[in-house]
């Protein structure tokens, strides 16, 4: 079964088993294990669900894709899925980074992160600034195959990578580079530098994430966070249509106040919040594209630039619904 529509399916059911039992939900000891799956209090029709970051209990029904219901808070315009997935590891198979048949992913991960180079290198400029212009050691948190790591080491950085998929961390090892399967609650050691690229979204317990990062962070160390931004224009602007929404890939969505909040409740000092663009392949724009509409044309074009003498192409994208953000810890 195709495991989108398998996640969506248990996800309805389970929306129906709480409608069905009457209760206003059902709790479950969260551990602060980044890679176990909670279940928060969810809605029954009656009262909504409790939001992650600001502990509200007014937060909206927002909108259903994927099997899968969105809520978001009035308190601190956090949107988020409820129930979560009780897991969503079958996600990250082969396919989600090389291929993307599901819907999920990319067609091939590390040819369409190769226009992303230039952001990345800011990305590593703005770190060592922060570092007060030493290297340090680094960990990127869902390192996928290890291309950002990649990047780190040839900048200076004594660089290692954590990624749950064994398959992606696997091909990351081939290329001899460090990459650990598991989550972060798994790595031990200190860091100068965390990354979370384009991550917090995915996780199913961020306040949990970010907390297990303080802890393996040296005093004054940086945490580096990139998310998709809901409190932009673009996102607000689109809203349901929004294309970074796609549930259970993503299953929060942060805006600048409230995933300040959450770093200030885990020690951290925002120290910059901005946004820099990116360029993407043809390919995986026309992918994208397909998925959000469901247009056949685009799907046409995924593969017609998915050809080896096109999937180079790139183009510059900067809708600006993406958040860089730079945090020191206390």
């Amino acid at each position: 079964m195709n495991p989108v529509r398998s996640l969506s399916v248990r996800n309805r059911d389970m929306q129906k088993r709480y409608q069905s039992n009457g209760q206003a939900g059902i709790k479950h000891k969260q551990k602060e294990s980044a890679n176990t799956f909670f279940l928060p209090k969810t809605s029954n029709g009656v009262r909504p669900p409790i939001c992650h970051v600001c502990g509200g209990s007014d937060s909206d029904f927002f909108t259903e894709k994927n099997g899968c219901m969105l809520y978001k808070c009035q308190g601190c315009g956090l949107m988020f899925v409820d129930p979560l997935p009780v897991s969503t590891e079958e996600l990250y198979s082969q396919d989600y980074f090389s291929g993307a048949v599901a819907g999920f992913g990319y067609v091939n991960y590390d040819e369409d992160k190769e226009p992303m180079v230039p952001a990345f290198l800011k990305y590593l400029g703005l770190i060592s600034s922060e570092l007060g212009g030493s290297k340090g050691r680094l960990l990127d948190v869902g390192a996928a195959t290890g291309f950002f790591v990649r990047l780190a080491k040839t900048a200076g950085f004594d660089a290692l990578g954590i990624e749950i998929s064994d398959h992606a961390a696997a091909l990351g090892r081939g290329k001899g580079l460090p990459i650990q399967t598991g989550t972060l609650a798994d790595v031990e050691g200190s860091f100068d530098c965390i990354t979370m690229l384009d991550l917090i979204e995915h996780v199913p317990n961020p306040r949990a994430e970010i907390t297990c990062a303080a802890a393996r962070l040296r005093k004054h160390g940086v945490l580096v966070i990139n998310t998709p931004d809901s409190g932009s224009m673009f996102a607000r602007m689109m809203g349901k249509r929004w294309h970074l929404i796609c549930p259970p890939e993503h299953l929060y969505y942060f805006n600048r106040h409230n995933i300040k909040q959450l770093l200030e409740e885990a020690g951290f000092t925002v120290v910059l919040e901005t946004t820099i663009g990116k360029s993407f392949t043809v390919k995986y724009i026309f992918k994208t594209l397909h998925r959000w509409t469901s247009l056949a044309p685009f799907g046409r074009l995924a593969d017609l630039f998915g050809r080896k003498s096109l999937s180079h192409v790139s183009v510059p994208v900067n809708l600006r619904d993406n958040m860089f953000v730079l945090a020191r810890r206390r």
